[in-house]
């Protein structure tokens, strides 16, 4: 059995119905040529380095799966076929490498974009950006601003 792994660029608004699609075509598809699907990770939205059918964000989806020789040229046929008339208004990019035999299944997986979004307070710390949070320090200057404000007017009214 050789193994393989397909890396999937599908559109930022792909459905969770339409990755189970996807999904469960390629579980179908390795059993009807004698393989197994191994992994199935959806990698979440990422920005991307450039725009892909104009298209900032996708969601890249990881499938690991092994298949025997004798049976992988029209097991990719039939995955092609897919990619390009079922499921092409959703895979905007897709590349698929036969896995080295001799090393790890291990791969850095990336944060998705939603996950960094609540870790802004943290950003701006680590950036040394404080003048965007608000601090103690800043709220006492507001409110003396309306008091410095009232003395000019009354002095002004004093004097007049």
């Amino acid at each position: 059995m050789l193994r393989y792994e397909t890396l999937v660029l599908a559109n930022s608004h792909v459905t969770k119905d339409e990755l189970s699609t996807l999904e469960n075509f390629i579980d179908n598809l390795t059993v009807q040529f004698k393989g197994k699907l191994s992994l199935f990770d959806n990698w979440g939205k990422q920005r991307l380095a450039y725009s892909v059918e104009k298209n900032d964000y996708g969601v890249f989806v990881l499938i690991r799966y092994e298949i025997p020789q004798e049976s992988a040229k029209n097991f990719f046929k039939e995955l092609e076929s897919f990619f390009k008339l079922k499921f092409n208004e959703v895979a905007l990019r897709y590349v698929t490498i036969k896995l080295n035999e001799k090393k790890g299944l291990e791969y850095h997986r990336p944060e998705p974009v939603n996950s960094r979004a609540g870790n802004l307070d943290s950003f701006i710390k680590e950036n040394k950006i404080d003048k965007f949070l608000n601090t103690g320090s800043e709220k006492k200057i507001e409110k003396e601003k309306p008091a410095e404000a009232k003395k000019v007017v009354e002095t002004e009214k004093a004097e007049a």
